[in-house]
């Protein structure tokens, strides 16, 4: 890899950070003995529109406070088909301010707008839909063994039809992104970005989920969706398991196993993973091992390791500091050594209001390049 490489890969990658932060599942839930998504959120594997229970945690967690009152309106009631459908339009907006050594600074000003409904047709049945508008893309990072799948200034995030056949099993089959140990929203995280976990990578997939107190199961399968660069058409199955190993709902433990081909290659990772949670504090981290082997550009077989580890602390309920460190490690002839650290301050100061902001250092050890960068924005959405 050539050092023009490795620089405009450092770079892309403090720049590729999601706009639609906070706009998934927050697994820091796991202090306050919440060991999966399935109790706040209407998708079992977290992120999208909250059930009714999960509105009044959201707004108990924000500095407002306060009880969740439905509104009662008819044209509520017309909207919602009787409380069949539960909808929200989002607004993410993002400033991000970036430099590197030896390079001239950058700023990006990105804005992304989400319509999402989640409608239920009785019998345990269930459509769920993101779409999605934006200015600017926010594509993955760019390799030269795997480019990003093709950003769009519209896109369908989910299409996804579920069907709950009881309590803690159900079915889904549709567009979606696929499962994952440890769930934030930052694309910018080695995890994310070297698995196929961008923005635009939502494949489409059949998968089940089958939880209780102490476990959760979802095997599923995986087919292309549509978007994926020319000879990376990946199709492929996996499995993401994990358990409370004491019975208290804040130790989880786990583990994501895929294997995906495409004519460009084939991938085979395999994730172990923790979300620790004791009262005010957590700690959530994933490594993530995959092994490559690649025909385009040229033949080769590699191995990458992505280490992620997040420290949090509820100072209030509202008001979340973290630290986040990262580490990457890519074999020849892809050779790569990152590391990076990130500060970030998340306020919730409504249930439709959260301010976050951070810088973000890393590091590419094989260059000596350092690349800098501050984040803020605010996501606002509507009442429900």
């Amino acid at each position: 890899m050539s050092r023009q490489w490795r620089t405009a890969a450092c770079v892309g990658l403090a720049l590729v950070s999601v706009a639609a932060q906070r706009a998934f599942a927050l697994p820091t839930m796991i202090r306050l003995g919440y060991p999966n998504c399935a109790s706040c959120h209407i998708s079992p594997q977290g992120g999208g529109l909250l059930n009714p229970y999960g509105r009044g945690i959201d707004r108990a967690q924000s500095l407002q406070g306060g009880e969740y009152v439905p509104l009662d309106a008819e044209w509520s009631r017309l909207l919602n088909w009787n409380g069949r459908i539960s909808q929200d339009i989002r607004t993410v907006l993002q400033q991000q301010d970036v430099s590197t050594t030896s390079r001239p600074g950058t700023q990006l000003f990105r804005g992304r707008f989400l319509y999402r409904n989640a409608t239920e047709f009785g019998r345990g049945f269930r459509l769920t839909l993101t779409l999605t508008g934006e200015n600017t893309g926010a594509p993955r990072l760019p390799l030269t063994y795997d480019p990003p799948s093709k950003p769009a200034a519209a896109f369908v995030n989910t299409a996804l039809l579920s069907y709950r056949a009881k309590p803690g099993l159900e079915f889904a089959i549709g567009r979606d992104q696929l499962p994952t140990g440890v769930n934030v929203a930052d694309l910018a995280v080695f995890t994310r970005s070297r698995n196929r976990l961008g923005y635009y990578d939502a494949p489409t997939q059949a998968k089940l989920f089958w939880w209780g107190k102490r476990y959760m199961v979802i095997p599923y399968v995986y087919a292309p969706g549509g978007n994926e660069q020319t000879g990376r058409h990946e199709s492929g199955g996996g499995a993401l398991g994990e358990v409370d190993l004491f019975g208290k709902q804040r130790t989880v433990a786990g583990f994501n196993f895929l294997h995906g081909s495409a004519a460009s290659g084939d991938r085979t990772m395999f994730g172990p993973y923790v979300r620790l949670g004791f009262g005010k504090w957590g700690f959530l981290a994933e490594h993530d091992i995959t092994n490559r082997k690649v025909t385009v550009p040229s033949t080769a077989d590699f191995t990458q390791s992505a280490t992620y580890g997040q420290l949090f602390w509820a100072v209030r309920e509202w008001l979340v500091p973290s630290l986040i460190a990262e580490r990457l490690r890519v074999d020849t002839p892809f050779r790569e050594q990152l590391a990076a650290v990130k500060l970030e301050l998340a306020a919730r100061l409504t249930p439709q209001l959260t301010l976050s902001a951070g810088p973000r250092i890393q590091k590419d050890s094989i260059t000596g390049r350092v690349s800098k960068s501050v984040v803020f924005q605010v996501a606002i959405k509507t009442a429900r």
